[in-house]
């Protein structure tokens, strides 16, 4: 009896060490044009070269698809005919693709419409990226509270109806950026 208490302490134990990982970052020397991702707790700089590779990629998996909306995660792309995504997208890559537009700046303290002309039209695109750049680290992740890159954050996953989201966090626990915030809705919706 005792042999199985342990055995199952030691089961346990391993699925909370799985629960959650822990992101160390990289300093990433090749930042030129960067952009600014701000959220009530950090400040997030991605290496733009990332997002333009990002749209490539999806310039290819779009066209495969027919624009196709189910090629996202992100709830915003959900109600969108396959005219409408290509339209979209076309006008995103159109702005990312401009050399003028070298800074760019997101906060999710203000509203940005889907369609919103101007840098705004990027945002789905930031979001849908975002957990990818998050997980593999190629991303700077700044404190607001203290101003100072953290050197590490910590990814936790929830399980909302069977579906698995990533939550990330500081060291000091505060939320990064949570999965769920984004893409939940359309998994919803699917089910129903």
């Amino acid at each position: 009896m005792k042999t199985l208490f342990l055995v199952m302490t030691g089961l346990a134990l391993c699925v909370a060490g799985k629960a959650q990982e822990i992101i160390k970052l990289r300093p990433d020397d090749t930042m030129t044009d960067s952009i600014v991702y701000q959220t009530s707790t950090s400040i997030l700089v991605i290496n733009k070269v990332d997002l333009v590779n990002y749209m490539q990629m999806l310039d290819t998996m779009l066209q495969n698809n027919c624009y196709d909306k189910k090629s996202f995660r992100n709830i915003q792309f959900s109600h969108l005919t396959p005219e409408e995504v290509e339209s979209h997208f076309t006008q995103a890559k159109a702005y990312l693709a401009d050399p003028s537009h070298t800074e760019l700046h997101y906060s999710t303290d203000k509203f940005t419409l889907f369609w919103t002309p101007g840098e705004g039209i990027l945002l789905p695109y930031i979001d849908e990226l975002l957990t990818q750049l998050l997980t593999d680290a190629r991303i700077k992740v700044i404190d607001r509270t203290s101003k100072l890159p953290v050197p590490q954050y910590t990814i936790f996953y929830e399980d909302i109806d069977g579906q698995a989201f990533k939550i990330y966090k500081l060291p000091t626990g505060k939320i990064i950026f949570k999965e769920s915030n984004y893409y939940i809705e359309q998994f919803v919706k699917a089910r129903s």
